[in-house]
């Protein structure tokens, strides 16, 4: 059989018919071939299928007939089933393949995805004989007199969602696997049908219903077989003489219902909106429902998809000591406040560490309090350069050109490297706004600008260079902790081997860029004069006369301590004393550098749910869920009013004493 291919023949978009004989026929649609054999794997079948009528997925379900049995359809869930039909099909050349929606059922027979035991037989349903099928709406149209329908205009306004579950409770003897399957199937045909329904009795044996409309006479009776898990409807009276008014609210959508509804959505776009959410089911199945269910249904969904936040937070500990074991030389460690509840995480791997603390370090960051104190407690002899960006943030209630002007000076001054540049865009802001002029002289000059900064942060003076990594924790920012932190090692995984990768075709001995500012630099030398002086300082003659110091590297034209490489007047000077340049640039610079940077790699941190299950004995610290974090549901708008508030004091205003006011006070007799 290996290598042996077969042509399925995939239809889509008709329905099934029963026959007088209790076959199954398909009719309506469209059909497509696809070459299959033994080694086709069923996630490649599915996604070519899904591309052919372009639709998710997972809102499709794929079955077949056994050859010369058509009561009888086979789901094809996962490989072992696409190769057991390829068997089951001997020397065909072709086999028949049905996609049916994910949420369809074949006149009320159940189509729930299964493996070897995913079996639907038409007999042992009462169906219908010769159900017609509307194909404008390519959905089985169960013929059933107007006057006993909930509403006749509900099979038109409801979309294709709902009316998929019009047959999914078609009368006495309709068997389900169990109670949830048959609850399940009772929702979605309610759903369909537009009513509400009340549950008389409902356990894990027998499940009573009855129209929730006063003296409606709608009935169904369904209990467990003897010696079975099975379900069966027992007694059914189809018939409503409340007139079926349209289900408008969520009373029939549980939380799970909607958390199953809406997983595969939820899958491709995980910022989808408990708003969104609501507004989708009133489209799709006609109803409503409140936000707080909304995002429940949300909640569960998505801990369905990525797990428990809890058990994330729980498993940190576990977590953080695996990081360290996988990755040697790597640092992992959190915080707790007093209630054990989540409160900071460090994450530093070890191929990410490529500076020493013991040189001066230059953070370019924002202007906060707990910054300003932490590098100045932590890193001695560190350099906080506040980002431009953040700053220009503050220039507010002024017009658009007036801010544009504002920012222009501001860099202008910003990047100045002489202190008369400074100045002159300084007076330039007063000119504009002395508003802004005095909120500038309150900034200390030497976190900002060049003139008066005394690190070295190579001409970086935003903090924009971090912003791939803001934007990796954004996206991630919906995953429980230890998925978000393993998200971000993957980003940075994928960084250090494009990185690398594209170094190893570098042939100079700087970085790309660099080599590119220093051979412009060059250019600009050649038309300098130096004045020769036999120790280490020169004077170069250009539109000024500059000092060049190739000891200190420095120049007065501040662009060599600024940009790390040499300026135009102190490759001038090399060239008059046959000095190479490349031996005064920044060694952060040299390829060789960059090389190292990206030289190690970040190895992946096991499974953490099966170690923590293996290790559970071991004793470890409890971590909860930060209670910061909005739990599930709409906030309750109960406002808090602090105690200070409540209990608050009269003062007199002659004496200052509280207690009592003027009218009452002592002091005043």
């Amino acid at each position: 059989m290996a290598g042996r291919k077969i042509i399925a023949i995939c239809q889509s978009g008709g329905g099934f018919v029963t026959n007088k004989d209790g076959s199954l026929s398909y009719s309506g649609g469209d059909a497509h071939a696809i070459d299959i054999d033994q080694d086709t794997q069923f996630d490649d079948f599915k996604s070519e299928i899904s591309e052919m009528w372009n639709c998710s997925n997972g809102a499709m379900t794929i079955k077949y007939f056994l050859p010369g049995n058509k009561k009888t359809l086979i789901t094809i869930s996962n490989d072992k089933d696409l190769k057991r039909m390829i068997s089951f099909h001997g020397n065909s050349v072709t086999a028949d393949v049905y996609v049916v929606p994910g949420e369809a059922a074949v006149h009320g027979v159940s189509t729930t995805p299964a493996s070897r035991s995913s079996r639907t037989t038409a007999s042992k349903a009462m169906l219908p004989v010769d159900v017609p099928v509307d194909n404008a709406l390519d959905t089985p149209v169960v013929d059933i007199p107007v006057d006993k329908t909930p509403d006749a205009s509900l099979y038109i306004k409801h979309h294709k969602a709902a009316k998929m579950w019009e047959n999914t409770i078609t009368g006495v003897n309709q068997r389900f696997s169990n109670a949830h399957e048959f609850r399940d199937a009772l929702r979605k045909y309610s759903i369909a049908h537009g009513f509400a329904y009340v549950l008389k009795k409902n356990d894990s044996h027998r499940v009573t219903v009855k129209c929730k409309s006063e003296g409606c006479p709608w009935r169904i009776h369904a209990s467990r077989l003897s010696t079975t898990q099975l379900f069966c409807i027992k007694r059914m009276n189809p018939t409503h003489t409340c007139g079926g008014a349209v289900v408008t609210s969520g009373y029939q959508a549980t939380t799970s219902w909607i958390a199953g509804i809406i997983k595969e959505k939820l899958r491709e776009s995980p910022n989808y909106k408990p708003k969104d959410i609501a507004d989708d089911l009133k489209r799709d199945f006609g109803i409503e429902l409140k936000y707080a269910q909304a995002w429940r249904g949300k909640e569960i969904a998505r801990e369905q998809l990525l797990g428990s936040y809890e058990e994330a937070y729980s498993q940190l500990p576990f977590f953080c000591e695996k990081i360290m074991e996988t990755n040697p030389g790597s640092l992992a460690t959190f915080t707790t406040k007093e209630d054990s509840s989540f409160h900071r995480l460090f994450v530093s791997f070890h191929a990410s560490l490529c500076v020493s603390t013991s040189r001066s370090i230059t953070f370019v960051a924002d202007i906060k309090k707990g910054l300003r104190e932490s590098i100045a407690e932590i890193f001695e002899n560190g350099y906080h350069s506040y980002c431009l960006r953040y700053l220009t943030e503050n220039f507010k209630k002024v017009s658009h050109e007036v801010k544009r002007l504002l920012v222009s000076e501001f860099y202008v001054a910003a990047y100045a490297p002489r202190l008369e540049g400074f100045r002159r865009s300084i007076e330039s802001i007063k000119c504009i706004s002395p508003e802004a002029y005095n909120w500038v002289l309150g900034l200390k000059a030497e976190n900002w600008a060049n003139a008066y900064f005394g690190g070295a942060r190579y001409n970086h003076m935003t903090s924009n260079f971090a912003e791939s990594f803001y934007s990796w924790v954004s996206e991630a920012h919906e995953l429980p902790i230890t998925q978000l932190v393993d998200v971000i090692r993957g980003k940075i995984m994928e960084l250090i081997y494009e990185r690398r990768l594209e170094s190893s075709q570098w042939i100079t001995r700087l970085t790309p860029s660099m080599e590119e500012n220093l051979q412009k630099e060059t250019l600009k030398a050649h038309s300098l004069e130096v004045l020769f002086s036999p120790g280490s300082t020169f004077d170069v003659r250009g539109d000024a006369v500059y000092s060049v110091d190739i000891d200190r590297w420095d120049c007065t034209c501040k662009e060599w301590q600024i940009m790390g490489l040499p300026c135009c007047h102190a490759i001038a000077v090399f060239e008059c004393i046959g000095r190479n340049p490349y031996d005064y640039c920044s060694r952060y610079f040299t390829t060789e550098s960059y090389r190292v940077t990206y030289s190690e790699s970040i190895n992946p941190v096991p499974n953490i749910e099966r170690l923590v299950e293996k290790d559970s004995a071991q004793a470890i610290v409890k971590v909860t869920p930060p209670p910061t974090r909005r739990l599930p549901g709409r906030p309750k708008m109960k406002r808090v009013v602090t105690q200070e508030l409540v209990k608050r004091q009269l003062q007199c205003s002659k004496c200052k004493c509280l207690g009592h006011n003027k009218t009452t006070c002592k002091e005043s007799s």
